[in-house]
């Protein structure tokens, strides 16, 4: 599976993107911020690629892409794929709070340990995952 991977700014230096893989088991986590094929990014500054990922079962690969606006404000989303490449959960974060977005809320162990492992747990006030267990539609 092949998963962006970019730290770039803008020329000016007023927006900043940072996306980065995440693989989670039940056991360990390692992060991926290094691209091993180049590709190109969303600001004209900084480094930008892919990332080849190859999962195994119980393993999930969490893209976290981050953004930082003018104002010094961060946004962004957490999504997490499992070992065949589907996409299983996507969690938006804004204003300091994770909120479901779209998938499976038995998942969100999943995106509380990215983002331990990323250090940003001072940075998440609040989390709204929706009920567990409670039956969401995939494709809203």
């Amino acid at each position: 599976m092949e998963l962006p991977v970019e730290l770039t700014k803008s020329r000016r230096g007023l927006h900043v993107k940072r996306t980065v893989v995440v693989v989670i088991s039940r056991q360990n986590q390692r992060v991926i911020a290094e691209p091993q094929r180049p590709g190109k990014g969303t600001y004209s500054r900084g480094k930008a690629g892919y990332v080849e990922v190859k999962l195994s079962h119980g393993e999930y690969a969490v893209v976290a892409s981050l953004i930082m606006g003018p104002r010094k404000r961060v946004k962004g989303s957490f999504t997490v794929y499992d070992e065949s490449g589907a996409e299983r959960l996507r969690v938006k974060y804004e204003r300091f709070k994770l909120r479901l977005s779209r998938g499976s809320p038995e998942l969100s162990w999943v995106v509380d340990a990215a983002v331990g492992a990323l250090g940003l747990d001072k940075f998440v006030r609040r989390r709204n995952y929706g009920k567990r267990g409670e039956a969401r539609r995939a494709s809203q």
